[in-house]
């Protein structure tokens, strides 16, 4: 999937969420019109009727964002199934989905892995977040092949890393501490200083070396012809960081942003 796939597909969701929204409101509509009660199916609608609209403003924008990107091939360099974690560049768009789907992206548009759950029950689109939170998450980190390089369990306080290959167990326990998000793992430990609204994420290791970012309304300008949402989110990995480590902050991301979408 590439950029302009995923800007159609996302447009495909909402206009079907929008239709679907206007159902309810069409039977409290009928039932009131049949019934000898007096109900004010505005009082009802009103909701679902303001939903609607909200999703097909999103079918109109991403429709838009489709239409304006250049139909071409956008080629990337290497093989093999870890490709993916060889990038030291990465956008992030989020699918609606019941639960999470990240899609990650190279600078040339293509789609070069996924982070998604397991479980893709459609209740949860449902559940309220309070419910949701109650039940641990099995996400599995994908690669372009869409073969499992890791399986992630997201509970209170702790993350579960499983590789895909050889089952080998990883735990990183999390913490508040002041304003930073602490995250300990066997070799040592991560720690990210509080961002408002997460537009600016830094991944430190150890006292002061920064390993990785993630930031929202910065576009390189020969990106920007490509990905038509200024906000879209980037991950960048500094120079020396291992497959290992990209598995680890790709899993506490995915703890941060499991309810992206939603």
């Amino acid at each position: 999937m590439n950029i302009q796939q995923y800007y159609r597909k996302t447009a495909d969701i909402s206009l079907n969420g929008s239709l679907a929204s206007l159902v309810p409101p069409s039977f409290f509509l009928l039932y009131s019109i049949l019934s000898a009660q007096r109900v004010n199916p505005l009082l009802i609608a009103v909701p679902f009727i303001v939903y609607s609209f909200l999703c097909f403003q999103m079918f109109l924008l991403n429709k838009q964002r489709a239409d304006d990107i250049e139909n071409t091939r956008c080629n990337y360099f290497g093989t093999g199934a870890m490709r993916f974690l060889l990038q030291s560049d990465a956008l992030i768009a989020y699918m609606p989905a019941p639960s999470l789907r990240m899609i990650i992206f190279n600078p040339q548009g293509m789609q070069i892995g996924e982070i998604r759950d397991v479980n893709m029950w459609k209740i949860r689109w449902f559940m309220p977040y309070f419910l949701d939170r109650l039940f641990p998450k099995k996400l599995g980190i994908f690669n372009d092949a869409d073969a499992v390089e890791a399986e992630i369990i997201i509970r209170k306080a702790k993350i579960e890393i499983f590789d895909g290959n050889t089952q080998e167990k990883e735990t990183i326990s999390f913490k508040k501490k002041g304003s930073n998000l602490i995250y300990k793992h066997r070799n040592g430990q991560y720690y990210i200083p509080r961002s408002y609204f997460h537009t600016d994420l830094q991944v430190y290791k150890g006292a002061d070396t920064r390993i990785a970012r993630f930031r929202k309304g910065w576009m390189p300008l020969d990106w920007a012809h490509r990905f038509k949402d200024p906000n879209t989110p980037i991950l960048s990995f500094e120079a020396g960081v291992t497959a290992e480590e990209k598995i680890k902050i790709y899993a506490i991301f995915a703890s941060l942003f499991q309810y992206r979408n939603h």
